[in-house]
């Protein structure tokens, strides 16, 4: 049973706080279609690659975690809002509205897809819990393959007892600085920077980089699913296109 795109909207609003968000453009209804809701598709970023396969998918609405900021997608961003529009489709962008939600962040729910008993997420980009009763080396293989992806690690501490999660590009020396005065002693994002490996090595807070787009696909897709459960709509992920990986490995590599 298709439900009217204003319901869908005032629902996702709602339940995300919209309107508490900094971020207009990151946040919220972007592109109103044509058409109600049948359909939810999930994507991380406003790729024509998604959007692509969200019209050959049939897709109404597209809830994205990413998306089409001017700042970074420059004079792409016109044309992929006319490309969501020659398909009559809606574009919902949830950016800092999921990230920071206090039910269901994407920090939080990404630390309790890795077996993290979570102590403190919601409200910002950080989440904290313990870790679970395995060696770090073991867990490093239970977050490829929960995730599907590559996992890069740095073990600069002995200890593994209390684990902080950032998802996506969380290698900011703030976030770590900040997890260590919470007493981690182990740091997880999806890619940072020399400056990354360099602070985490100096502070001896162990490192984990699980790619951008495995540490925030999972969760925008548990998001909009449960959506489209709520509203009694059909739901459908969308993979990003394989050559995006957000810190795996590149088509090409040498040496």
């Amino acid at each position: 049973m298709p439900q009217p795109l204003d319901v869908v909207r005032e629902y996702l609003d709602r339940r995300l706080c919209v309107d508490q968000q900094s971020d207009a453009t990151g946040n919220g209804l972007l592109v109103k279609g044509t058409r109600d809701v049948h359909r939810i598709g999930a994507a991380l970023n406003t790729s024509f690659a998604a959007i692509s396969a969200a019209a050959h998918a049939d897709v109404d609405l597209l809830v994205v975690h990413h998306a089409p900021w001017a700042e970074i997608d420059l004079h792409l961003r016109d044309r992929k809002v006319a490309a969501l529009e020659s398909h009559g489709m809606s574009l919902y962008a949830t950016h800092e509205s999921l990230d920071r939600s206090p039910t269901e962040s994407t920090g939080g729910s990404l630390a309790a897809a890795l077996d993290i008993a979570v102590q403190q997420a919601g409200g910002t980009d950080l989440a904290v819990g313990t870790a679970p009763n395995i060696d770090f080396n073991a867990w490093l293989n239970v977050i490829s393959t929960r995730l599907r992806t590559r996992v890069r690690a740095w073990p600069n501490n002995p200890t593994f007892r209390r684990i902080a999660v950032v998802p996506g590009g969380g290698g900011s020396t703030q976030y770590l600085a900040a997890a260590a005065a919470l007493g981690c002693d182990t740091f997880v994002t999806g890619e940072g920077s020399l400056y990354t490996e360099l602070f985490a090595h100096e502070i001896g807070m162990s490192l984990v980089y699980a790619t951008h787009a495995a540490t925030e696909f999972p969760a925008i897709c548990d998001f909009a699913r449960s959506v489209a459960e709520a509203m009694a709509v059909e739901f459908v992920a969308i993979p990003e296109a394989p050559w995006i990986t957000g810190g795996g490995r590149a088509p090409v590599e040498c040496g």
